[in-house]
């Protein structure tokens, strides 16, 4: 499966990502078009700011222990990880949400019935609300592209695929972000 490892010390929040994004996931599939359509395509990566948080185990520590700050103006890309055990696949109460043979997350938007689920139940904040037509959107590799356009996009090397082989020796943490 391909993965995909954000570098959180590399981004400049340029959004760069978040364009190449929506532009592939347009139906033109053209930036100038993509720019005209309605509804405007929307992407599945989105460029966030300040607390980063690595881990589940993270974003559940008791009151008052660390979060893994990050400075307030320190910026990262944040997109769908395809957990080895997602938590979003266990809420969805339709099977709009699977796991693939591969080990990705797959959304099936003909099954969703936007009842947002899975989005309460992903620890990252990852799947966002498509409201006008009423279902979910998340990373789905860019299944037509060799290279995904946000890694294609960046600039900086914040955003880099991973071959199975590294991937498969890499832990969730180190796929979600590595700082330093």
């Amino acid at each position: 499966m391909k993965r995909i490892r954000i570098k959180v010390n590399r981004c400049i929040g340029c959004k760069l990502c978040e364009i190449a994004c929506a532009k592939e996931h347009s139906t033109s599939n053209d930036l100038v078009e993509a720019a005209r359509e309605s509804p405007r395509p929307l992407s599945r990566i989105r460029v966030e700011r300040g607390i980063r948080i690595l881990s589940e185990e993270e974003r559940r520590a008791p009151f008052g222990e660390s979060k893994m700050k990050l400075p307030a103006k320190s910026v990262y890309p944040l997109r769908c990880i395809h957990c080895p055990e997602p938590n979003c696949v266990d809420a969805c109460i339709t099977g709009g949400l699977r796991k693939d043979k591969d080990g990705t997350v797959v959304h099936d938007p003909e099954k969703c019935v936007g009842c947002w689920m899975c989005i309460m139940a992903c620890p990252f904040g990852a799947i966002r609300q498509d409201v006008v037509n009423h279902i979910i959107v998340k990373c789905d590799l860019c299944p037509t592209r060799e290279v995904p356009a946000c890694v294609e996009a960046c600039k900086t090397g914040a955003i880099e695929l991973l071959e199975p082989k590294e991937a498969s020796k890499t832990s969730t943490e180190q796929v979600v972000g590595e700082i330093g």
